[in-house]
């Protein structure tokens, strides 16, 4: 089974999306596809912003190991507003760097995060192997967070 990664995104309107992986052997992996979105996302209040002690939540990663025949799925969701600068007097707060480590603190994955990561992101990994799994996050204003999963 080939590794595995799910992002959910807003867009303010329909656009071509691309994606690019760089593998462990040095090569690119590139494909992209045509959203027809409705609009709205990328300008749209912050909802996390508006809960009652979201600061005391941000970075909070809730999660879960699903085993499959032969390969792990991790699914994620972390507390974080992912701030675009684009709605008014609200600057730009995202998650923008992302590891996925072993036990031993090999890193197995590494990601580079954008605005345009939906509030509160969940993503799906997949990829194989056992143990202990370890998430590191940073965000633009230097907040780190960690979780073992």
């Amino acid at each position: 089974m080939l590794p595995h990664l799910a992002i959910r995104l807003r867009i303010e309107q329909a656009t071509r999306i691309c994606a690019a992986v760089l593998t462990w052997g040095g090569v690119w992996h590139v494909g992209s596809s045509y959203i027809a979105a409705a609009g709205g996302g990328c300008s749209a209040p912050s909802v996390v912003r508006a809960e009652t002690g979201w600061e005391e939540r941000l970075g909070q990663v809730f999660g879960k190991r699903f085993v499959l025949a032969d390969s792990n799925r991790l699914r994620l969701q972390i507390a974080h507003p992912m701030d675009n600068g684009l709605v008014g007097g609200i600057p730009e707060f995202c998650l923008n760097q992302a590891e996925v480590r072993d036990g031993n603190g090999k890193v197995l994955a590494t990601l580079e995060l954008f605005p345009s990561v939906r509030e509160s992101p969940t993503r799906s990994l997949e990829g194989q192997g056992e143990g202990l799994t370890e998430l590191w996050l940073r965000d633009n204003n230097g907040n780190e967070f960690e979780a073992a999963l």
